[in-house]
Protein backbone atom coordinates (compact mmCIF):
# COMPACT_ATOMS: atom_id res chain seq x y z
CA UNK A 1 0.00 0.00 0.00
CA UNK A 2 3.24 2.11 1.01
CA UNK A 3 4.60 1.81 -2.34
CA UNK A 4 0.98 2.47 -4.31
CA UNK A 5 1.26 5.75 -2.57
CA UNK A 6 4.44 6.66 -3.24
CA UNK A 7 4.03 5.67 -6.73
CA UNK A 8 0.98 7.94 -7.05
CA UNK A 9 2.66 11.02 -5.39
CA UNK A 10 5.81 10.69 -8.14
CA UNK A 11 3.33 10.34 -10.64
CA UNK A 12 1.68 13.52 -10.01
CA UNK A 13 4.15 15.31 -9.14
CA UNK A 14 6.05 14.09 -12.52
CA UNK A 15 2.34 15.18 -14.21
CA UNK A 16 2.62 18.88 -12.59
CA UNK A 17 6.41 19.45 -14.87
CA UNK A 18 5.14 18.02 -17.84
CA UNK A 19 3.97 20.93 -20.13
CA UNK A 20 0.73 19.82 -21.84
CA UNK A 21 -0.05 20.63 -25.02
CA UNK A 22 -2.00 23.63 -24.87
CA UNK A 23 0.40 25.12 -22.41
CA UNK A 24 3.79 23.91 -25.03
CA UNK A 25 2.10 25.23 -27.45
CA UNK A 26 3.04 29.32 -28.89
CA UNK A 27 0.08 31.83 -28.66
CA UNK A 28 -1.05 33.24 -32.02
CA UNK A 29 -1.10 37.22 -31.65
CA UNK A 30 -4.48 38.02 -32.45
CA UNK A 31 -3.23 40.63 -35.15
CA UNK A 32 -1.53 37.62 -36.79
CA UNK A 33 -4.71 35.93 -36.61
CA UNK A 34 -6.45 38.36 -38.40
CA UNK A 35 -4.30 38.45 -41.57
CA UNK A 36 -4.11 35.04 -41.48
CA UNK A 37 -7.82 35.08 -42.31
CA UNK A 38 -7.81 38.05 -44.45
CA UNK A 39 -5.55 35.91 -46.06
CA UNK A 40 -7.21 33.22 -46.60
CA UNK A 41 -10.04 34.66 -47.83
CA UNK A 42 -7.65 36.28 -50.83
CA UNK A 43 -6.55 33.33 -51.46
CA UNK A 44 -10.14 31.82 -51.85
CA UNK A 45 -10.59 34.50 -54.42
CA UNK A 46 -7.12 33.93 -56.39
CA UNK A 47 -5.66 36.71 -54.92
CA UNK A 48 -2.29 36.31 -53.56
CA UNK A 49 -1.27 36.68 -49.77
CA UNK A 50 -0.23 40.47 -48.49
CA UNK A 51 2.97 40.95 -46.32
CA UNK A 52 2.53 42.29 -43.41
CA UNK A 53 4.12 45.09 -42.57
CA UNK A 54 5.57 46.24 -39.16
CA UNK A 55 4.50 50.23 -39.81
CA UNK A 56 0.57 48.94 -40.41
CA UNK A 57 0.67 46.80 -37.40
CA UNK A 58 2.13 49.80 -35.29
CA UNK A 59 -0.44 52.55 -37.10
CA UNK A 60 -3.59 50.05 -37.08
CA UNK A 61 -2.93 49.07 -33.21
CA UNK A 62 -2.24 52.46 -32.13
CA UNK A 63 -5.72 54.00 -33.71
CA UNK A 64 -7.66 51.24 -32.47
CA UNK A 65 -6.53 52.07 -29.22
CA UNK A 66 -7.39 55.86 -30.09
CA UNK A 67 -11.00 54.72 -30.68
CA UNK A 68 -11.13 52.97 -26.89
CA UNK A 69 -9.51 56.05 -25.50
CA UNK A 70 -12.12 58.98 -27.07
CA UNK A 71 -14.72 56.73 -27.49
CA UNK A 72 -14.97 57.87 -30.96
CA UNK A 73 -15.38 55.49 -34.06
CA UNK A 74 -14.03 57.25 -37.41
CA UNK A 75 -11.26 56.56 -39.63
CA UNK A 76 -7.90 58.11 -38.71
CA UNK A 77 -4.82 59.19 -41.18
CA UNK A 78 -2.03 57.77 -39.23
CA UNK A 79 -1.24 55.04 -42.13
CA UNK A 80 -1.38 57.80 -44.55
CA UNK A 81 2.27 58.47 -42.58
CA UNK A 82 3.28 55.12 -42.98
CA UNK A 83 5.30 55.05 -45.83
CA UNK A 84 2.92 53.77 -48.58
CA UNK A 85 2.07 55.34 -51.89
CA UNK A 86 -1.78 53.98 -51.71
CA UNK A 87 -3.41 53.13 -48.28
CA UNK A 88 -6.54 51.83 -47.49
CA UNK A 89 -8.16 51.37 -43.42
CA UNK A 90 -11.33 49.33 -42.29
CA UNK A 91 -12.79 49.25 -38.91
CA UNK A 92 -14.52 47.10 -36.73
CA UNK A 93 -16.73 47.38 -33.57
CA UNK A 94 -17.68 44.19 -31.46
CA UNK A 95 -19.50 44.29 -28.55
CA UNK A 96 -17.40 42.07 -26.23
CA UNK A 97 -13.79 41.09 -25.26
CA UNK A 98 -13.03 38.72 -27.61
CA UNK A 99 -10.37 38.85 -29.78
CA UNK A 100 -11.53 36.79 -32.31
CA UNK A 101 -11.42 37.95 -36.04
CA UNK A 102 -14.30 36.03 -37.97
CA UNK A 103 -17.10 38.47 -36.34
CA UNK A 104 -15.45 41.21 -38.04
CA UNK A 105 -14.51 39.47 -41.08
CA UNK A 106 -18.23 38.71 -41.60
CA UNK A 107 -19.09 42.59 -41.60
CA UNK A 108 -16.23 43.09 -43.87
CA UNK A 109 -17.31 40.40 -46.62
CA UNK A 110 -20.76 41.82 -46.33
CA UNK A 111 -20.20 45.33 -46.77
CA UNK A 112 -18.66 46.14 -50.15
CA UNK A 113 -16.15 48.97 -49.22
CA UNK A 114 -14.83 47.31 -46.84
CA UNK A 115 -14.87 43.55 -49.06
CA UNK A 116 -13.34 45.62 -52.34
CA UNK A 117 -10.29 47.09 -49.53
CA UNK A 118 -9.68 43.39 -48.50
CA UNK A 119 -9.64 41.49 -51.78
CA UNK A 120 -7.81 44.87 -53.64
CA UNK A 121 -5.21 43.60 -56.12
CA UNK A 122 -3.03 47.08 -55.53
CA UNK A 123 -2.20 46.39 -52.04
CA UNK A 124 0.76 44.03 -50.86
CA UNK A 125 0.80 44.87 -47.21
CA UNK A 126 -1.27 44.81 -44.41
CA UNK A 127 -1.15 45.38 -40.71
CA UNK A 128 -3.96 44.72 -37.76
CA UNK A 129 -4.43 45.72 -34.48
CA UNK A 130 -7.68 45.09 -31.98
CA UNK A 131 -8.12 47.15 -28.91
CA UNK A 132 -10.36 45.92 -26.16
CA UNK A 133 -11.65 48.31 -23.76
CA UNK A 134 -14.70 50.17 -22.24
CA UNK A 135 -16.20 52.12 -25.89
CA UNK A 136 -19.83 52.89 -26.73
CA UNK A 137 -21.23 52.10 -22.74
CA UNK A 138 -19.85 48.66 -22.71
CA UNK A 139 -16.94 46.23 -23.01
CA UNK A 140 -16.15 46.24 -26.61
CA UNK A 141 -13.04 45.23 -29.65
CA UNK A 142 -12.00 47.50 -31.86
CA UNK A 143 -10.40 45.86 -34.74
CA UNK A 144 -8.14 48.44 -37.09
CA UNK A 145 -7.06 46.63 -40.54
CA UNK A 146 -4.60 48.83 -42.52
CA UNK A 147 -3.47 48.36 -46.18
CA UNK A 148 -0.63 49.57 -48.03
CA UNK A 149 1.33 49.55 -51.57
CA UNK A 150 4.49 51.17 -52.49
Amino acid sequence: MKALRRFAMVAMAMAALVPTAASAAPAVDPSERMIEAINEIRSDHGLRPLREAPALDRSASGWARRIIRTDSFSHGEGYLKAGFREAGEILAFNHGNQLRPKPALRLWLKSPGHRSLMLSSSFRYIGAGPARGNFSGGRSTIWVVHFGAH
